[in-house]
């Protein structure tokens, strides 16, 4: 009679799986800490003023941010797709310091193009492109 374990020995775990993880958790911080520092830097400064895409916290009322807009000395343009961006123009010096002060996180300037969605085409706002490549709309 042989002597056999009386429990076969499970596989040994492959590494990979921890190692992709790891990976991707480092990949992501990574991303997450460069974004956070670019909107930083994007960010106007308070004595800014124009039209901007105001910031306030995720989760507040479109009412509040309405009559925060107002309350700085600003007009509301229009939401954007973010629930809790919305722009607005204040001609002002100081209007972004001001829509800070009734909750706005940050301001951002006008960016040159924004894209519309319609169906499933995107259509480019940008009317400062030359003619031949503007849509004939």
């Amino acid at each position: 009679m042989t002597d056999a374990p009386a429990h076969p020995s499970a596989p040994a775990p492959s590494p990979g799986h921890g190692f992709a993880l790891a990976l991707g958790g480092a990949v992501l911080a990574l991303w997450l800490g460069l974004m956070g520092w670019t909107l930083n830097e994007a960010a106007l400064e308070r004595e800014a003023g124009g039209t901007v895409l105001a910031v306030f916290p995720p989760g507040t009322p479109d009412g509040e941010v309405f009559a925060a807009v107002l309350r700085a000395g600003g007009q509301p343009v229009r939401k954007s797709w973010i629930s809790f961006a919305w722009v607005a123009k204040g001609d002002e010096p100081g209007f972004v310091g001001r829509l800070q002060e009734q909750g706005a996180l940050a301001a951002y300037g006008e960016m040159p193009l924004g894209p519309a969605l319609g169906g499933c085409a995107v259509v480019s706002l940008d009317d400062d492109r030359p003619a031949r490549f503007r849509p004939n709309i």
